[in-house]
């Protein structure tokens, strides 16, 4: 006897009914479920519907005088923009004025802070030289350092004690891990 193939739909209607496995028990109950949930997923259908047709569009009606006035606005904004990206293109000015203003050129040299009573003070800054730690190494049992610092020769040897920048700053401590130096009075750490 040739057994016919059930349609997917014929199938789980009888998983439903519960006629697949030749029990009919609990049978109201999946389908009072199955309607159940046909009507859930009808009535957020509609409640999305109807929420959707709710929302109003926003019109927003640009008057001349201020479109006019916004359009030249901006057109004066890209003017500038475009002047100073072609006075930066071929200006050394700009490399010099940074170079001369040290290697942090938005950091102010002076901070003004209000102390615990409320008055106005004026802080330092101290910015060190740019350190590059290259190697750490042991010459002659003493520990010693290859550094580029700014303003000395690149890849001087420096040991523990040595001087640079005009006597402002000096190597305290050269572990294998760190470089440490002492600039004006505050400690810096440099790693390789």
């Amino acid at each position: 006897m040739i057994r016919r193939e059930e349609s997917a739909g014929r199938k789980a209607w009888n998983v439903i009914m519960g006629t697949a496995e030749d029990t009919s028990e609990g049978a109201v109950y999946r389908l009072f479920l199955l309607l159940l949930m046909i009507l859930g997923i009808s009535l957020s259908g509609y409640f999305m519907y109807i929420k959707s047709q709710y929302i109003k569009p926003v019109k927003v009606i640009a008057q001349r005088q201020v479109a006019i006035a916004d359009v030249k606005r901006l057109d004066d904004m890209v003017k500038n923009i475009n002047a100073a990206n072609a006075a930066r293109l071929n200006s050394m000015e700009a490399a010099a004025a940074i170079a001369s203003m040290a290697r942090y050129p938005f950091v102010a040299e002076r901070i003004i802070v209000p102390d615990t009573q409320g008055l106005i003070t004026q802080q330092v800054v101290i910015i060190p030289p740019d350190v590059r730690v290259r190697a750490t190494m042991l010459l002659e049992g003493r520990s010693v350092a290859v550094l580029d610092i700014e303003g000395e020769p690149k890849g001087k040897i420096f040991k523990v004690g040595d001087r640079f920048a005009e006597r402002k700053g000096r190597i305290s401590r050269i572990s294998p891990e760190r470089v440490t130096i002492v600039y004006e009075g505050k400690e810096f750490t440099f790693t390789p």
